[in-house]
């Protein structure tokens, strides 16, 4: 398709922030809550990782007043907006008896803090570009060294010296998925401005509990059983070690390196008309295209033998899918995990529209009839996300954080911060809501100068 050089003229970026962090404060429901333990499904229990996403708002963006003490209202908000959302401000724990994961409502608290930063927005560059540096804009649990002992949700409010104001947001992934954290942030922003919610949180995940006697109707080659896994390595996987384990590195493995694509809607139109006429398929989708581009550049970066599976997983929303469709406001995970899973000789040697084929046959797969039996598979087998030599790719460009507005205007950029989970590729916004997006993945250093290669072959 031509060369795709636009990343020949990335700006630099700042590899570290000074970013001067006041004392932080546990901050409770408002009112009184229910304390409870909170069931998590299946699809919980696989995402009880920290997510960290950030805000960054310019200075005057419209709405406030002059004067007005915009940390103090963001935490009179998170307070109000925790009644309603009072799992958030729980704890997880091991339900011992069970073996599972669960929330304990327990009011114990979201962590919040005023930070403060001598720089401009400006010297940052382009925000839009993940930098590790921005991990000094997210609050982190100092003192907790296990996902057990960390508030499920903290955040940090950074003031620069432009007058830019930039919030960090640290949530447990057990709380909800992509959609569900734009509906807390729209309804957070929304009690801010003074305004009521824009949609009640359901947090109950029983609609998505296995069922008492299991009906297994498909091959679910999306998990392992436990059992499978040699032993020497099942404490990796155990439920009890996710509750556990210690905080997750920021750190990549040695010889890996990371690297920004970005993808224009020509190029994406340009791909999607490939894919279209070398084959018979009648509708191509941006994210059908760049999920199986992806797929198959990564496949021939890292040479798999021709006989060994090539995998790459993806989320695919199930609100509507099920039977019958999930609550409005549903506060959980309610993205299943859809997988391409093919010999690595026929990744690599097909055309472009084969892979494609196949992302479109895996978000098919996911029926109520199939997540039903995926639950169950997973409740019979404690299983464990396929995830092992593969892929997940979490698509974060459609999900509008753009339009989180808690009076002060709307972010120029909202996004995750890079972490150390290398079999994570993101595709995210470029910040200009134009239908393009930028892919970030990480590989060896070899193999992603040939993965380069390759993506700018097309």
């Amino acid at each position: 398709m031509g060369s795709l050089d636009a990343t020949a003229q990335l700006p630099p970026l700042l590899t570290h922030l000074d970013v001067k962090v006041e004392e932080p404060e546990m901050i409770v429901p408002a009112e009184p809550t229910e304390e409870c333990a909170l069931f998590l499904s299946n699809i919980d229990q696989t995402v009880a990782y920290v997510v960290d996403t950030v805000y960054f708002y310019p200075p005057n963006g419209g709405g406030e007043e002059e004067g007005v003490d915009i940390v103090g209202k963001l935490k009179d908000a998170l307070g109000k907006v925790l009644v309603p959302y009072h799992f958030m401000a729980g704890r997880l724990r091991l339900n011992a008896e069970k073996g599972r994961l669960e929330i304990d409502c327990n009011r114990a608290g979201a962590l919040f803090a005023a930070a403060s930063c001598d720089l401009t927005l400006s010297d940052l560059g382009d925000v839009s570009y993940p930098n590790p540096a921005f991990r000094s804009l997210v609050l982190q649990a100092s003192n907790a060294k296990k996902f057990g002992d960390t508030p499920l949700l903290m955040m940090q409010v950074t003031t620069f010296k432009c007058g830019s104001i930039v919030l960090g947001m640290s949530m447990n992934h057990s709380l909800f998925d992509g959609f569900g954290a734009m509906e807390f942030m729209m309804n957070f922003s929304s009690v801010a401005r003074g305004q009521e919610l824009i949609t009640y949180p359901v947090p109950d995940r029983t609609c998505l509990k296995a069922r008492d006697i299991p009906e297994i109707k498909y091959e679910h080659l999306e998990g392992l059983k436990l059992s499978d896994i040699p032993e020497e390595m099942r404490n990796s996987f155990t439920t009890a070690d996710v509750a556990n384990s210690d905080v997750s590195s920021v750190s990549l493995p040695p010889g890996y390196s990371y690297k920004v694509f970005p993808f224009t809607i020509d190029m994406i139109e340009r791909l999607k008309k490939k894919a279209l006429d070398d084959s018979n398929l009648k509708k191509c989708s941006s994210f059908d295209v760049i999920a199986a581009l992806v797929w198959q550049a990564r496949t021939k970066a890292i040479d798999l033998p021709s006989d060994q599976p090539s995998k790459m997983f993806f989320a695919v929303d199930i609100r509507s899918k099920m039977d019958p469709p999930l609550p409005k406001g549903f506060a959980g995970n309610a993205v299943f995990c859809a997988y391409c899973i093919e010999p690595a000789g026929a990744v690599r040697e097909k055309p472009l529209s084969f892979c494609v084929e196949k992302v479109q046959e895996g978000i098919s797969r996911v029926t109520n009839d199939y997540v039903r039996s995926s639950m169950d598979f997973s409740e019979t087998y404690k299983s464990i996300p396929a995830l092992p030599g593969g892929i997940f790719l979490s698509a974060w460009w459609k999900i509008p954080f753009f339009l989180v507005d808690f009076g002060f205007g709307k972010p120029i950029y909202a996004g995750p911060i890079v972490n150390a989970m290398v079999e994570f590729p993101l595709l995210l916004s470029n910040g200009k809501q134009d239908g393009g997006l930028n892919l970030y993945i990480a590989l060896p250093n070899d193999q992603l100068d040939k993965f380069e290669q390759i993506v700018y072959d097309f």
